[in-house]
């Protein structure tokens, strides 16, 4: 794992000595692009933030956001055995989030097993299930499951020492369940998370698509990320164009501006300014 930690030190003002420069330690992407736009293209600090939750909001009419993860997700599996990545999907089978990965020739399976781990909670996603009841019951599931992963990596980080990443593909079960609908049960998962994830460390991804969820609930995921990638489809022209735009991002410093998503065969992706010259 490509880690930008700490080394600098900054003399204090009227005090003789050093102090350890305490500003967190910064995670590479693998996507040189897109690490140039993290940390100001004049800063050596380049990186996204250790232990943060970042959402990715995004059309529902593209899979370029969720590529655009997979990708990262990928370079860490790819950097080191000690990085291990557990991926929770939910809107689509096992089967569906591979051939993803096909399509584009990226190769998942060196790492399945080892330090790679699909969690799957598309199982558990039964629409044709209308009761109240038996939504209650799917939703008490679905929570404990969510907590059991990331109790997991809890105990990985604590007694392997080992660095945990995730993503939850989608939070679409939150519609279904009604999770969305209480903003005070809402709150208490989203701190409880919180919580967890600054014991683990890493980075870690909640997909949500745009207008999906209860616009409330979708305000309070988006107060408690430490982070949020913005996503946006267009035509222009004859043209389909993906954007992208961090519109928050605690504890580096990133470039404001919108960006160009393209596939690119050596990095996966590309990311440069809509801006021409």
């Amino acid at each position: 794992m490509d880690i930008e930690a700490p080394k600098g030190e900054v003399e204090r003002i009227g005090k003789k000595g050093l102090s350890i420069d305490v500003r967190g330690e910064l995670i590479l992407t693998g996507i040189r692009s897109l690490d140039q736009k993290l940390g100001m293209e004049m800063s050596k600090r380049r990186g996204l933030p250790n232990g943060s939750l970042i959402l990715v909001s995004y059309p529902s009419d593209t899979v370029i956001p969720k590529l655009f993860i997979q990708r990262i997700l990928l370079n860490w599996a790819q950097k080191t055995q000690d990085n291990l990545i557990f991926y929770v999907h939910s809107s689509n089978p096992y089967d569906s989030v591979i051939r993803s990965f096909q399509a584009y020739e990226w190769d998942v399976s060196p790492y399945e097993g080892k330090n790679w781990y699909f969690e799957n909670m598309f199982d558990l996603t039964s629409s044709a299930m209308s009761s109240t009841f038996k939504l209650g019951q799917i939703e008490v599931r679905r929570r404990t499951y969510a907590k059991k992963i990331i109790d997991r990596m809890i105990h990985v980080k604590e007694n392997q020492g080992k660095n945990c990443f995730s993503v939850f593909d989608d939070l679409l079960w939150m519609k279904e369940d009604r999770l969305d609908e209480d903003a005070s049960a809402l709150i208490a998962f989203l701190k409880n998370t919180l919580m967890s994830l600054a014991r683990i460390g890493g980075v870690h991804f909640f997909l949500v698509p745009q207008g999906v969820l209860d616009p409330v609930a979708e305000r309070i995921i988006m107060n408690s990320a430490q982070g949020i990638f913005y996503f946006t489809r267009n035509t222009v022209g004859s043209k389909i164009k993906d954007t992208f735009a961090i519109t928050k991002l605690m504890g580096v410093a990133y470039v404001s501006e919108t960006l160009d998503v393209t596939p690119s065969e050596a990095e996966g992706f590309k990311i440069e300014s809509t801006a021409k010259i």
